[in-house]
C-alpha cells in the first residue's frame, strides 16, 4: 500500500510539474507572439503561435493564425486553419469567409462560390456579397452574378466598405464597394457587347470612386468600340455605311 502511495505521489508531481511547464511555455509564446507584432514580424507571431497552438490546441489562437497566414498570403495554410476554425464552431463566420476567400485565390471559385452563399446570410456584408458576385461572374453565373452585384449597391453601406481590385496588369488598388460591384456590372454589358451600356456602370463607378483605374479603363475601351464605325457583313445597294 505504501509503495501504491509513493508511486502515485510521483505521477501526481510529475503531472503537476508538467502542468506548470506547459503554462509556462504557452506565457512565453503569447509573449514573443505580442513582441513580434511590436515588430511587424510576421513569420515570428506565425512561429509562435505554430508553438502555443502545439501544447494548447485553442481554437482562438488557430483562428488568429489563420488571419495571420491570410495577411502574408498564405493562402493554404490559412485555408486548412479557418476550415478547423469553422468546423469547431459552425456559428463562426468569419473563419467560413476566410475559407471562402481562399478557395477564390487558390484558383476554385466553385468552392469559394458554396461558402459565400452561406456566409451572406449571416454576415449580410457589401464586401462578402461582392466577392460571391465576382466568384459566380469567374463560373459563367451570369445572372447570379448580375442580381448580386445590384444587391452591393442597394446597400447604402457599400459605399463605406472598401474591397481589393486587381486591374488587368496585376495592380490592386482599394475602391468601394458599391463603385467595385458597378463595374462588375459594366464588364457583364462589355462582355455582352452593349458597349453603351457598360459605359453607364463604369461611369456610374467613377461618379462612386473617382479614382478608380480599373473603371477608368474599362471606359475608354468602351469609348473606342463606339467610335468604331459598325460594318456590315453584306452592304445593300444604294446604302452608305453608319459612322
Amino acid at each position: 500500500m505504501k509503495k501504491f502511495l509513493s508511486v502515485l505521489a510521483c505521477v501526481l508531481v510529475f503531472y503537476g510539474t508538467e502542468a506548470q511547464d506547459s503554462a509556462a511555455m504557452k506565457k512565453h509564446y503569447l509573449k514573443v507572439y505580442s513582441q513580434s507584432l511590436n515588430y511587424n514580424d510576421a513569420a515570428a507571431a506565425i512561429n509562435a503561435l505554430q508553438n502555443y497552438i502545439a501544447v494548447d490546441n485553442n481554437t482562438a489562437y488557430k483562428d488568429t493564425l489563420s488571419i495571420l497566414y491570410f495577411s502574408t498570403k498564405s493562402y493554404y495554410s490559412a485555408l486548412l486553419l479557418a476550415k478547423e476554425v469553422y468546423e469547431a464552431v459552425p456559428g463562426n463566420a468569419s473563419a467560413k469567409a476566410r475559407a471562402a476567400e481562399c478557395y477564390d485565390e487558390l484558383g476554385e471559385p466553385g468552392e469559394a462560390t458554396r461558402l459565400f452563399e452561406e456566409v451572406v446570410p449571416v454576415t449580410k456584408s457589401p464586401y462578402h456579397l461582392y466577392k460571391l458576385a465576382v466568384c459566380q461572374y469567374q463560373l459563367k453565373r451570369i445572372g447570379e452574378a448580375e442580381r448580386t452585384a445590384r444587391m452591393v449597391i442597394a446597400d447604402t453601406s457599400s459605399k463605406n466598405i472598401g474591397v481589393a481590385f486587381t486591374s488587368m496588369d496585376g495592380s490592386v488598388q482599394a475602391v468601394r464597394s458599391n463603385a467595385a460591384a458597378s463595374n462588375l456590372l459594366g464588364v457583364l454589358k462589355m462582355d455582352a457587347k452593349d458597349y453603351a451600356g457598360a459605359k453607364k456602370f463604369f461611369q456610374d463607378a467613377l461618379t462612386m470612386h473617382p479614382e478608380f483605374a480599373g473603371a477608368k479603363g474599362n471606359l475608354e475601351v468602351c469609348d473606342k468600340n463606339l467610335k468604331t464605325p459598325t460594318k456590315p457583313t453584306t452592304k445593300p445597294a444604294g446604302t452608305k455605311p453608319k459612322g
